[in-house]
């Protein structure tokens, strides 16, 4: 079970986008932070999700694309960035998925909520495992992120 942490709260309830602005962040943005945008993209039609690591990566786990094209998830448009390539982006949620980026984000504006969902690493070569943490995420991921959002 991963701990959830609001860590901030600052949202402005008279901000009136008609898309809300996620942010979902891990240590390298190959795995963990692109199963979330792809779930979250997929499922919550209300939301624009962006994903990036701490620091990024060459490319996306070859593994965790094939269970997300095989969920119907994938998206060519997903790469992998750095947090510090975004952050002139203003978010509504940012949400951290490991220990190691909720140590080391950056700080965000004062309208953005920042959570922290910490996941443990997984063996991304195993397809099971990919499998069980893409119905995780999809269990989990979507109630708190409509919930923080008001969706």
């Amino acid at each position: 079970m991963p701990l959830l942490d609001i860590i901030a709260n600052n949202n402005d309830k008279g901000s009136k986008k008609m898309n809300k602005q996620v942010l979902v962040l891990c240590d390298d943005n190959s795995a963990l932070s692109i199963l979330a945008q792809a779930i979250l993209n997929k499922y919550l039609a209300d939301i624009e999700v962006q994903s990036a690591g701490i620091k990024a990566v060459k490319s996306i786990d070859k593994n965790v694309k094939a269970a997300l094209v095989k969920d119907g998830s994938w998206s060519d448009t997903y790469t992998t960035k750095a947090v510090d390539t975004l952050l002139e982006n203003e978010y509504d949620l940012v949400i951290s998925l490991s220990e190691k980026a909720s140590k080391k984000m950056p700080e965000f504006s004062d309208n953005t909520t920042v959570i922290a969902i910490e996941y443990d690493d997984e063996n991304y070569e195993n397809s099971t495992n990919l499998e069980r943490l893409i119905k995780t995420l999809k269990m989990e991921l979507i109630p708190i992120t409509r919930d923080v959002l008001e969706l």
